[in-house]
C-alpha cells in the first residue's frame, strides 16, 4: 500500500510540473516535489572534509602525527591504497585512563565510518586501544578511496579523562 502511495505521489509530482499556460504554481505542489527528493535523497552524515581539501590537512604514507596539546582534534586526508587504508596507532600505557578517539571514514556518499566489525588488528580492535604500545590495523573495504581521519587527544564528554602522554598516528602503505 505504502508503495503504490509512493509511486501516486511520484506521478502527481510530474504532472503538477507540466504548466502549459505558465501559470503560477501552488505551494502544495512544490511540497511534494520537495518531500520527494527528500524521501530519496541519501541519507547519512556527510563529511565536508571529503569535497574541500582545506578542512583537513594531507598526510602521506610513513609520516607520523602526533597530538601535543590537550584537548587537540585534528583531521586528516588522504587516499588509500589498493588493499585497503593501513595505519599504526601508538598509545602511552596511561590509556585507558586518558582520552583519545579515532574516527576513518571513506569520502564515499554517506561516509562509510571504520568499526571493529571492517577493522583487522592484530593488538586491541578498532575501538579498543592497544594501551602501551603500538597497533597495526588494516580496513580492506578501504581500499582505492579518499580517507578522513579525525583523531582527537581529549574527550570532552569524559572531563575526568586527562590527555595521554603518547598518541601518535601513522598512514601506512
Amino acid at each position: 500500500m505504502k508503495l503504490v502511495i509512493i509511486i501516486l505521489l511520484f506521478v502527481l509530482s510530474f504532472v503538477s510540473c507540466v504548466d502549459p499556460e505558465k501559470k503560477s504554481r501552488s505551494n502544495a505542489q512544490g511540497f511534494f516535489v520537495i518531500w520527494f527528493e527528500t524521501l530519496f535523497r541519501s541519507s547519512g552524515y556527510y563529511d565536508p572534509a571529503c569535497d574541500d581539501p582545506n578542512r583537513a590537512s594531507p598526510i602521506t604514507f610513513n609520516s607520523p602525527i602526533s597530538l601535543a596539546v590537550s584537548n587537540e582534534s585534528k583531521k586528516f586526508r588522504l587516499d588509500s591504497g589498493p588493499n585497503g587504508f593501513r595505519y599504526s596507532f601508538t598509545l602511552s600505557s596511561d590509556y585507558p585512563g586518558c582520552g583519545v578517539m579515532l574516527f576513518v571514514s571513506d569520502c564515499n556518499r554517506p561516509n562509510v565510518f571504520a568499526t571493529n566489525t571492517t577493522t583487522q588488528c592484530d593488538s586491541g580492535t578498532f575501538k579498543d586501544f592497544f594501551p602501551g604500545g603500538t597497533q597495526t590495523c588494516i580496513i580492506p573495504s578501504f581500499g582505492n578511496k579518499v580517507v578522513i581521519v579525525n583523531l582527537q587527544s581529549y574527550l570532552n564528554s569524559q572531563p575526568n579523562l586527562t590527555k595521554c602522554s603518547t598518541i601518535t598516528f601513522e598512514a601506512l602503505p
